[in-house]
């Protein structure tokens, strides 16, 4: 029996749960004839932050904000999944800004802003650098706990706007029927995208080599539902340097 625990919470939907299962049988099957005592299965039952912070994590994966504000110390980073997003550098995401779709813009005030959580790259702070660097000044909050509920909050009239990052939305309108309510009308500037962490600091290198193996190898279906498209390695000051919040939106 394994010591180690291993997770990819950061895309766990219905939708994406038995990608995820073969993605992990592929990888701990790996690591395995590597001589690395892999768990048989992804941990499910515990919050990512405890997770994230147990000296027992072999793998997850982790938002940069959280990554920013407490793991950059206590954590390695592995490498950052690439999305393969036209446009922008090997490895960064960005959020897209989503409303009804009978709507094309933001107003300078009042809107209200549906947000997974306050420690959220791409649901919370990217949204609210977006409207700082336009003088829009969101209404109000309303926080729902997943990206997912986000989107249907504002369809749902809830809220009037949210920041989805864009694989998400590509998984909502593929699965979800309440994103025909809804349009992007624009995007956020792009930022380093999710990266994958491990408390073993002498498994960086079997973990990147063993993982970037696996999405090379792996079947196209099971990918097609996972951000897993590529994998590159960022340096960790590029998480650091991106652009924080005020300390009253933190709070």
């Amino acid at each position: 029996m394994s010591i180690f625990e291993a997770s990819f919470p950061m895309y766990e939907y219905p939708e994406t749960k038995d990608a995820n299962d073969k993605f992990w049988e592929v990888l701990g099957d790996k690591l395995n004839r590597q001589g690395i005592n892999s768990p048989e299965g992804l941990i499910r039952s515990k919050e990512p932050m405890d997770l994230w912070m147990n000296r027992n994590l072999l793998i997850s994966q982790t938002c940069g904000y959280p990554y920013r504000l407490f793991l950059s110390n206590k954590v390695q980073l592995v490498g950052t999944p690439d999305m393969k997003i036209d446009k922008i550098p090997p490895g960064y995401y960005y959020s897209s800004i989503v409303v009804k779709k009978d709507k094309d813009s933001l107003a300078r005030n009042g809107e209200i802003l549906a947000f997974n959580d306050k420690y959220s790259q791409s649901g919370w702070v990217a949204p609210n650098l977006y409207v700082k660097a336009r003088d829009i000044e969101f209404g109000g909050y309303f926080e729902t706990g997943g990206h997912w509920h986000s989107a249907q909050a504002v369809a749902d009239g809830k809220a009037t706007v949210t920041a989805i990052d864009v694989f998400t939305w590509k998984l909502i309108e593929r699965f979800a029927s309440f994103s025909n309510e809804l349009r992007i009308i624009d995007t956020t500037v792009p930022t380093p995208g999710l990266p994958l962490i491990t408390a073993q600091k002498h498994l960086v290198d079997e973990l990147y080599h063993a993982m970037s193996e696996t999405i090379n190898e792996i079947d196209n279906k099971v990918l097609d539902v996972l951000p897993f498209k590529g994998l590159v390695r960022l340096p960790k000051r590029d998480y650091l340097e991106v652009e924080g919040l005020d300390e009253n939106l933190t709070d």
